[in-house]
């Protein structure tokens, strides 16, 4: 019976951790839907909607377009703005140097999901191509890049 108990008590163990790192990857805007998380994880999405219900995660479902649990005061996404303001840059170097200059050639250099880039590049006022010839945002005077 006590071998039974310690690997329940393992198990739950890593159940924990899968939701403290869901938690994580939600402030860290590295998922955004449920179908984010679950492709991320490898799990399925009824898994992952319980362990977002479980952490109090407000995971948006692009399936019913509602999230998985109400957002509150304590439970929405606590951005580390230092952080945020690291992948801005990175995104607006990524740009200038030609690495990356579209949405989802964004998304798949910086690991990142498309709203998100297309978040940081409002927030940025760097002007990524969405892929049909339009820009998140306009050129202006600060934004035109060297090379265009």
């Amino acid at each position: 019976m006590r071998k039974l108990e310690l690997f329940g008590q393992a198990s739950n163990e890593k159940r924990n951790q899968r939701i403290m790192r869901l938690r994580n990857d939600f402030n860290d805007e590295k998922i955004n839907t449920l179908q984010e998380a679950a492709k991320a994880t490898g799990y399925t999405v009824p898994t992952v909607r319980k362990w977002a219900q479980d952490g109090d995660i407000p995971l948006y479902d692009s399936e019913t377009g509602t999230t998985v649990v109400a957002e509150t005061a304590q439970n929405k996404r606590q951005i580390n703005a230092a952080k945020q303001l690291e992948h801005i840059n990175k995104l607006s170097e990524i740009y200038n140097k030609q690495e990356a200059i579209t949405v989802q050639a964004c998304a798949q250099h910086l690991g990142y999901p498309a709203s998100t880039i297309i978040a940081w590049a409002k927030d940025g006022d760097v002007p990524v191509l969405l892929g049909d010839n339009r820009t998140v945002v306009p050129f202006n005077d600060t934004n035109t890049p060297a090379w265009l």
